[in-house]
């Protein structure tokens, strides 16, 4: 079956300049401990799958595959043209997290992750990356973004705002959130299907978040769900983009992508970065009926994801 995979604009499995000259930003996520994994460039190796891979411990977290250590001749051969990223053990880059958090990694082991390319998959080429044991404990977040070291003095002005915040929502605005979840649940769906979720309960997660200019956002992803519904199916769900002020209201919002139950039927917001520059960065799980991506994003107002730049995108399909 060919792979079945979410689309994106400007999506590719390579990193993708965002709005500076040139800069590149990548997906990175906890490999164990101090360490974390990323992947620079999306290959295919046909039949020169590397000879003398040697198998390596998974990650801890979802979405980067089983890397193998491989040699610098198997990723040299893919490092020959300009918009490859050409990197070895040594070289340092810096790992943004929330609130404006950066720490300077260093590239130790390459890796590649090969994947199923008969039925269009991509295969991977990286490195694991180790944090100073310094640094290491400020860094507990499990998926980053990942860009090339800023020599001091650079002009990469981050504000510090952008990220996730543990705040609890105050209860007058989760209710206001519910009505108007349900209004616009109302206007999406067709008369049979809407009498049907009506009945259903709502429930509903939220995650505040912060951009880059300080200002406040949530996101929210929703479930109805009617008692005669399978144990996993909701009856309907959606996600949505929400603004607090002046007023409450919902930017944009996001539809199922999976039938596998709330948890992977809606994007996952995995963390919140400042790209810097007044830029937010948004790392998701998405999950589709026989797929799964993990994808930075340049985040942007009254969008859905798939209108927002797509920075990075590591994906796999059956």
């Amino acid at each position: 079956m060919p792979a079945l995979l979410l689309a994106f604009p400007h999506t590719q499995s390579n990193s993708a300049p965002a709005n500076g000259a040139g800069e590149r930003f990548w997906l990175a996520g906890r490999y164990d401990g101090n360490t974390v994994v990323v992947y620079f460039d999306a290959v295919k190796f046909g039949k020169a799958i590397p000879s003398n891979a040697k198998e390596i411990s998974p990650p801890v977290v979802n979405g980067f595959f089983q890397p193998d250590a491989v040699s610098a001749n198997d990723i040299a051969q893919f490092q020959k043209t300009p918009e490859a990223e050409h990197f070895a053990p040594g070289d340092r880059y810096d790992l943004l997290s929330s609130s404006g958090q950066t720490a300077t990694v260093t590239l130790t082991d390459l890796i590649a992750a090969v994947g199923d390319e008969a039925v269009g998959n991509d295969s991977y080429i990286g490195a694991l990356a180790t944090l100073d044991s310094e640094t290491a404990p400020l860094f507990q977040n499990n998926y980053y973004a990942l860009r090339r070291h800023a020599a001091q003095g650079s002009n990469r002005e981050s504000t510090g705002n952008a990220g996730l915040l543990n705040d609890p929502v105050p209860f007058h605005i989760q209710s206001q959130v519910a009505s108007q979840l349900t209004q616009r649940m109302e206007t999406m769906t067709p008369g049979p299907i809407r009498l049907k979720v009506q009945k259903a309960p709502l429930a509903f997660e939220m995650q505040s978040f912060t951009l880059a200019d300080g200002t406040l956002r949530y996101y929210v992803r929703a479930e109805w769900k009617s008692e005669e519904q399978s144990d996993y199916q909701p009856t309907y769900a959606l996600a949505a983009w929400m603004v607090p002020s002046p007023a409450l209201r919902i930017l944009a919002v996001e539809t199922q992508t999976s039938s596998y139950g709330f948890e992977f039927a809606l994007p996952i917001l995995e963390n919140v970065v400042d790209l810097g520059n007044g830029r937010t960065g948004m790392i998701f799980s998405t999950y589709g009926e026989d797929s799964r991506a993990l994808v930075l994003l340049q985040y942007r107002d009254g969008v859905s994801l798939h209108q927002m730049r797509a920075l990075q995108t590591i994906s796999a399909g059956e």
